[in-house]
Order: C-alpha cells, then sequence, then structure tokens
C-alpha cells in the first residue's frame, strides 16, 4: 500500500468529486479507468460493484436516482498506509445536505483504488 497519505486523499477527492459527481459518462469512465484497480470493489447499502464498468454503473445510477445532487467534502480527508476517510455530504448544491457520510477506501502500491466503503448517516428530509 502506498505510504504516502496524500495520495489516499488525492484518491479520495478525485473519486468522490470526479467519478461520482461527474455528469459526462465518458469523462466519468476515463477517470475510473486511471484511478481504480481493474477489479477494485464499490461497496455501498445497495450492494456490491466489482469492476470498472459496475462501478461506472452505479455512479450513473445515482445520478439518475437523485438529479441535481452533488457531492462536497465535509472535512479534510485522513488516511495514513494506504487506507484513507473522507467525510462527505450529498444534495442539491443551494440547500443543507440531505445525505451525509462517509467513504473508507483501501489503495494499491500503484496508487490505484482496490476498494471502497460508503456508510451513509441518517437521510435528513
Amino acid at each position: 500500500m502506498p505510504s504516502d497519505a496524500n495520495a489516499a486523499k488525492d484518491l479520495m477527492k478525485k473519486n468522490l468529486l470526479g467519478v461520482f459527481s461527474e455528469g459526462d459518462s465518458e469523462k466519468r469512465r476515463s477517470l475510473i479507468a486511471k484511478i481504480w484497480d481493474r477489479e477494485g470493489m464499490f461497496i455501498d447499502p445497495h450492494g456490491c460493484y466489482v469492476g470498472n464498468t459496475a462501478i461506472n454503473d452505479a455512479a450513473e445510477q445515482l445520478q439518475r436516482r437523485l438529479p441535481g445532487f452533488a457531492f462536497s467534502e465535509l472535512a479534510d480527508g485522513d488516511a495514513y498506509s494506504g487506507v484513507g476517510r473522507l467525510r462527505w455530504g450529498f444534495g442539491p448544491p443551494s440547500e443543507p445536505r440531505k445525505i451525509t457520510g462517509i467513504d473508507v477506501l483501501v489503495a494499491s502500491d500503484d496508487r490505484r483504488i482496490t476498494a471502497l466503503y460508503t456508510f451513509l448517516d441518517a437521510v435528513k428530509g
């Protein structure tokens, strides 16, 4: 695992803002190919998604279910030894966040996401 904490923090931000917030499917797929391991695993309350295609589909489904919602970081990420966590909010940009949660990421030595676990707090409103 990368010993550089900044690598894991960078991956968390790119994933949150550049994958799960990206509406353009070509840009999203391109970034997934760069930052995710080919067999990477994303787990959230809705399921387990393995591989780049499944991760892209999960991001696309989320955007379809909640159009107009955007992610934002609620605090700086925290990382060490290739593992990081990031608190985030999700909702209409001009309103208080409707959903909050935390991502826990595991990165490989080659600085790719091998696993991402998403935990949701209580949904507001």
